[in-house]
Order: C-alpha cells, then structure tokens, then sequence
C-alpha cells in the first residue's frame, strides 16, 4: 500500500471513530510505560506518530495529551503494584527472571537518585520500564510514588508528543516554501551530528594511546641520531623546540611541494571531477534564499579578516594574562597554513567553479576558508582543552570542528569550491595543527599560572559573537558577492506572445519530485503596474513576513488578511510580486505569486514573469497557532483571478492550453499570458475626414 493510501485510511478510520483514537493513544502509553512490556513497545516512535496526526489536524492536542497522561500513569501504577505486591519473588517468575541485570541497573538508579528516579526514569531508555517496579520492591509510600508518577506523566506526554506537533506542520511549512530547503537542513543536520559523533570516537580512540605513542617515538629517535634531535625537539618536554620546529616545517612545505604534483595528477582524473560536478550540481539545486543567508553568514567564520581578529584577540589575552607559548603557536600555525594554502594555489593551478578573486587566489585548490578555519579553531581548541578534565576536552573539539565543517560545507554551497578543495583544506589545516599542537602541548607548564579554560571560553564567545554581528551588519555585500550567476536571455514579445511561452516551467522549481504548484500566469512588463491595476480590483499586498507579523500566528481572532505569508522558492528564487485578495468562500485567500524568469522581451526591453494563482486555508494546529496551506484546486482560483482580468481595462490577456501536461493537482493545463493594454488611438475631432 501507498504512503498516500495508508495516510487516507488512517485518517478515514480516525474521522470515524474518535472515541477509539483515544483509547488507542491510552494503550500506547500504557504499554510503553509497563515493566518489561515498555522494553518492546517502541513508544517514541508511536508517540511522535500520534503527534504527527495531531499536527495534521486529525487528532485534537489537549485530548491527546490526556489520554497519553492517563495511560503513562496507569502504566506505571501497574508496575508499581506488582512490585509492592510481590518484591523480591518477582525476580523469579516469568518473564522477569530473564532480565537478571535489567533488574540490578534500575536498583541501581533507584539508590543513587531516591524517589526523583521516578521522575528521572520516565525519561530514561534503559530503566525506563522497571523504576517503578523497582520503587514498589522497596517500599516507597504509595502517596509519594503517586504523586512523582502524575507529574513525570504530566511532562512525558507533550515531551513525546510535541515533537510530532512540529514536524509535522514544519513539513507541511516546507513544503509550502521549499522542499529544497527541508532536503538542505536535513543533510546539514546530519552532516553535524556526524561530525560530534566523529569528533567523540576519535577523542576516545586516540586520547589513552598518545602518550604510550609519544614516548615510544622518543625511545626509538634516540637510537637514531639523524631524526632525534627533530622528534625530542617537538616531542620532548625539556627540550628547547624553536630549531626543531623550524626544521620540521620546512620539511612539512618540501613534503607539501612534491604532494602537489601528485596532486595535480589525481586533480585531472575523470572520477574526481565527476564527484566534484555531482556535489556542486546537487547543492546548486538546493539553493534557497534563506539558506543563502545562513551560508553566506557561515563562511564569514573562515573568511581572512576574522580569522586574524580572532587570532589576535585571542593571542592579545593569553599574552596579557603571561601565557608567552600560546601565541607563539597560534600565530605561527596560522602564519605556515597560509603560506602552504598559496603555494599549493600557485602550483595546482585548478580553476574555480566560478571567478570570484584575483591573483593566486582565483584557483580552488586547496580551499583557503576550509584550512584556515581548520588550524585556528583547531589550535584554539587545544590551548583551551588542556586546562580541561579529559573527559570534557572532545566537546571543545568538538565545537572546534564543528565549525570547520560548517566554513567547508558553506563554500561547497555557495559553489566557490569543489569538494576535492574542501577535503584539502581539511587534511592541510589538520596537519598544522596537529604539527603546532602537538608540540604545544608536550612543551605545556603544568600548571599554567593566570590560565582559566572558563575565562579564555568566554573571550572567545564574545569574539565570536563580533564576528557573527560583523557578519551580519555586511550580510547584503556579501550576498551580491555570492548570488548565483544568472544570465539574461532576448527573446521576441510576438513569439512569446504565439508559441514561445512553452518555453517557461509548468510547474514551480522545486525539488524535481514536487509537482504540486502549476505555473499557469506569465506577466510581460513592469510587476508594479500590474499590482496597480489588481489594486483597483480589490487586491493587496499582504503583511510582511517579520516578526512582528508571525506573531498575529498566535491569535486566534485575527482576520485572515491580516496574517502574514511564507514566501515561496522558485529556481532558488522568492517571488519578486505576492498579492492576496479574499475568496468568495469564508476562510479562503487568493494569492498571486509571480517570479522573474531572467527573460526580456524585444523590441522595448520588458522583463518576463510568470507563477500561479492558488486558494489557501488556514486553520489552527493544536490550538496555538494558525498555518497556512495551499488547497490543490488551482483552476478554480485561476477562473476567479480570470475574471478580475477580465474587468480590467488597462491588461490585455490571452488563454492558451499547455501540451502534454496530465491534468493533476486541481489544474487542466491552462495558461494566462497578460501584457499591458495598448492605449486606444485618440479620438478624431469632430468633422474631421474619415482619411482618403
């Protein structure tokens, strides 16, 4: 069975039945709260389901969350009955003897947090369904266990629930605005947890090992004079490392000139570029103008000059609390990342997807913003973790490499850079830090006098913060620098007027797979004189979409012309005209929403619109706050528009049938082509010939 038809059938039995909606959510609940059952009874994911209906409209909130509430406490009270009732003999009837250890981790968690561990517990996978079988084995006083078990209830319900809520009415949300959009936050969202859980294994892999490795590398230099004298001067806390240093980074930059040539080798082969063309292309297509600004404020973090404000910020402290070793790597590490990125520009030579800079640093290989980023928040990241318990320093690189990987992924974006410059602004910011961090640390005083990981997290927040409003204050700039490049077509006004109109998409540019929004208006001239003249027809612009108008969303007695609209994503574009007008029907608006085309029509230079017409309802979800979700019959709101046309004198239009499009979701292949009216002659004065 189909998504779709299973989702029907659902919401078919649910419109039938309610009474038995809510004693399906009561079962839900009970079981996933009885001891032992809850180990099987997947209530997250049921949970989160029953939500999602709420969200769709199906199910009412409060109702829900009572039947949850009710079933939770039910659960439990069953639990902690049995366990009262029988104590220690439970241990030995079936099915409870086969969770022997099930049993010793909820006693456990019971000694350690006392009666809280019911409240605790609710929320706590593992234990979650033998607390309060375990409360009842020891005796808690019933009115106590009770009282704990309502409230956890209380808050299990909209904490599971909730969830759902939302994603479900943020999916219907983006799909209203862009699915591209929802695709983008879903893989950033992934490629971020990744990155933790990343940074984490590693930290947890390689942090026991390093000294055992360390020490052993000194073992073995010190039998071979050639390189011992390099390896102590990084690796040895009493040796002096400034010689060592300069030694070792040289033979880094010889290591990163002969890399260079095999480099260039497997930059020319056809697999690679074919990777590098499937990634640019697929995040090209997801360009919306809301991730633009998102992406465009996250590679401002890997950009030269805030990097050296940081640099120095962050340098100027640790130098004035008389920390002189800090600095001293911070800057060097930075100084030699950068200095290896140009030379490996210079020798590599790869052309950019596209002509942003000048100079040596018009070539793409490697990625200047990835490993710049990569040795300074690296590097910062080790002179702030030192001072931390081990267990807490992975969340510092963590952070650090979170930031990495979020400068990377923006220039991938944006598509100023290929993946494969991006994996090469990784491994070379990686390896100078590592190189400079590496012997920071072994050459580290224990304890370092003035230094607080607290104090120097905090300057580097407030850094960073500058940063982000920096950012943000040349946010316009910097979306002009990188707009998607565009190219402006001729094309002749009687041919578009005849046949050429074909040429436009029939449906809104989208993800591939989203046909839903047909494209039937296409608008030849000024956008403002056609609002002009739906203006005199009882047409307006409605609200703009700030946050002072998202929160008339929370009230329910609002006219619905005065909520405002999310604007919608076409070819990575909103649309350029929104006008509203209130339908015929109660509850219903009419939108119009045209989007420029990068078409000009000659002879007069008149630019190319097109979009659509839709009917949209509002209703409330969950009670809270109102959505807006476009209905599926489009031709309908087209005849209406159509007759507003119709009644204007100052447009001329005409109705053509698009060829070969199947008739789906509400529209019959219908298009509207409208152009200004030609001004009547003037008038022959009275008496004058007829003409000869």
């Amino acid at each position: 069975m189909e998504v779709g038809a299973l989702l029907d059938t659902i919401s078919g039995w649910i419109a039938s039945h309610p009474g038995w909606a809510g004693w399906l959510v009561f079962l839900i609940a009970l079981g996933e709260s009885l001891a032992i059952v809850g180990l099987f009874v997947p209530g997250a994911v049921l949970m989160f389901a029953v939500g999602a209906l709420v969200g769709g409209g199906l199910l009412e909130l409060w109702t829900v969350l009572a039947w949850a509430a009710a079933g939770a406490v039910v659960g439990d009270g069953i639990s902690y009955w049995l366990g009262r009732h029988y104590h220690d003999r439970l241990r030995h009837i079936w099915p409870f003897r086969r969770y022997p250890a099930l049993f010793e981790r909820g006693e456990r968690f019971f000694l350690r947090h006392g009666g809280k561990s019911v409240l605790f517990g609710r929320f706590v996978g593992p234990v979650r369904p033998i607390i309060p079988l375990v409360a009842g084995m020891m005796d808690m006083p019933a009115g106590r266990f009770f009282l704990v078990n309502l409230l956890s209830a209380l808050l299990w319900a909209p904490a599971y629930i909730l969830p759902g809520v939302v994603f479900s009415s943020s999916l219907s949300m983006a799909t209203e605005v862009a699915g591209r959009m929802a695709v983008l936050l879903l893989v950033l969202f992934t490629l971020l947890l990744a990155t933790l859980w990343m940074a984490r294994t590693l930290f947890r892999l390689l942090q026991p090992r390093a000294n055992p490795v360390i020490g052993g590398i000194l073992l073995w230099s010190r039998r071979h004079p050639l390189v011992g004298d390099l390896a102590e001067a990084l690796l040895d806390q009493a040796h002096p490392e400034a010689r060592g240093l300069a030694i070792l980074a040289a033979l880094l930059f010889v290591w990163v000139t002969v890399s260079a040539l095999l480099v260039g080798a497997v930059l020319g082969s056809q697999q690679l570029e074919n990777l590098n063309l499937l990634v640019h292309n697929s995040l090209q297509q997801l360009r919306t103008p809301w991730a633009d600004h998102i992406m465009v404020l996250s590679t401002w973090f890997g950009d030269g000059y805030p990097l050296l404000f940081i640099l120095l910020a962050a340098a100027g402290w640790l130098w004035w609390r008389g920390d002189r070793l800090a600095p001293f790597h911070l800057l060097l590490a930075a100084a030699c990342a950068e200095l290896t990125v140009l030379l490996l520009k210079w020798l590599t030579a790869v052309e950019r997807p596209v002509v942003l800079y000048q100079g040596v640093n018009a070539y793409s290989f490697p990625s200047g913003h990835t490993a710049m980023s990569t040795v300074v928040y690296g590097m910062l990241a080790i002179v702030m973790a030192g001072a931390l318990p081990v267990a807490r320093r992975w969340w510092v690189y963590g952070m650090a490499l979170l930031l990495a990987v979020l400068v990377g992924f923006s220039r991938l974006y944006l598509g100023v850079h290929w993946l494969s410059d991006v994996l090469g602004g990784f491994a070379l910011g990686g390896a100078w830090a590592a190189l400079f961090g590496i012997a920071y640390r072994r050459h580290l005083p224990a304890p370092r006098a003035g230094f607080s990981a607290g104090s120097f997290g905090q300057v580097l927040a407030g850094v960073l913060l500058v940063v982000a409003l920096w950012g943000v204050l040349r946010a316009e700039q910097d979306m002009q620098r990188y707009a998607p490049v565009r190219v402006v077509q001729q094309l002749e006004a009687d041919a578009w007027w005849q046949d050429s109109w074909q040429e436009l998409p029939a449906y809104r540019q989208d993800l591939r797979s989203l046909h839903d929004h047909p494209m039937p208006v296409q608008w030849a001239g000024d956008p403002e004189l056609l609002r002009g003249l739906l203006e005199e027809k009882g047409w307006r612009s409605p609200p703009p979409f700030d946050f002072a108008s998202v929160l008339q969303l929370l009230n329910p007695q609002i006219d619905i012309g005065a909520l405002p609209l999310l604007p919608q994503v076409n070819d990575g574009r909103h649309e350029a005209l929104r006008m509203v007008r209130t339908a015929a029907e109660g509850g219903r608006l009419l939108v119009l929403r045209l989007w420029p085309t990068d078409l000009v029509l000659q002879p007069g230079g008149y630019p190319l619109w097109y979009g659509n017409v839709s009917r949209m309802r509002f209703s409330r979800v969950a009670g809270l706050f109102t959505v807006a979700r476009t209905t599926g019959d489009f031709g309908a709101a087209l005849d209406s528009f159509l007759e507003d046309v119709g009644r204007s004198g100052g447009i001329d239009y005409r109705e053509v049938v698009r060829p070969g499009v199947a008739p789906r979701a509400g529209w019959d292949g219908r298009v509207i082509l409208l152009r200004p009216a030609a001004p009547a002659p003037p008038a022959a004065p009275p008496g004058a010939a007829a003409g000869r």
